[in-house]
């Protein structure tokens, strides 16, 4: 799962808007959407982004990829995630990753998996989450319209 993300990371860099990829070489097809600030702390603003990727030989892994737009002040460095004290399946991407997805200026933080349960529920009432990390409790809110927007897209049939 980590290598398809890494994967989606890089394929995903520095484009504004949400999309679909196929790698050939690695057989991973996938959409994800557009970026959005998921928190605005004035030192941790943070945007996410919904990644569905499926392999030629796995089931598809949907997750939330998290990235800190640098402020100059510090790195965020993010040890898990938290929902109504229940951890999270959070891992950390290395910030030389460099952009997430349009903002060169974002570093990788990390993402969350998401279980199909989650992705209903989100789809519902959106994604809300507490990372954590040494500079204390940061909360996230994704908005549901990101999640039903891949939802839609991962619904639709291939176009010929």
């Amino acid at each position: 799962m980590y290598r398809y993300l890494v994967i989606c990371v890089g394929l995903a860099a520095c484009v504004t808007a949400g999309g679909e990829f196929a790698s050939p070489v690695t057989g991973i097809t996938g959409t994800y959407s557009h970026q959005v600030v998921i928190s605005d702390h004035p030192h941790h603003v943070l945007y996410g982004h919904v990644v569905v990727l499926t392999g030629d030989d796995a089931a598809p892994v949907r997750a939330l990829v998290i990235s800190h737009r640098r402020d100059g002040v510090h790195r965020l460095r993010i040890s898990g995630a938290y929902h109504s004290g229940r951890e999270l399946p959070f891992r950390r991407l290395d910030h030389r990753l460099g952009c997430t997805h349009g903002h060169c200026r974002n570093d990788a933080l990390g993402f969350i998996a998401l279980g199909p349960g989650m992705i209903e529920r989100a789809t519902r009432e959106g994604f809300s989450a507490h990372l954590l990390g040494p500079y204390g409790r940061i909360g996230i809110h994704a908005p549901a319209a990101l999640f039903r927007y891949m939802t839609t897209r991962s619904q639709q049939p291939d176009t010929p």
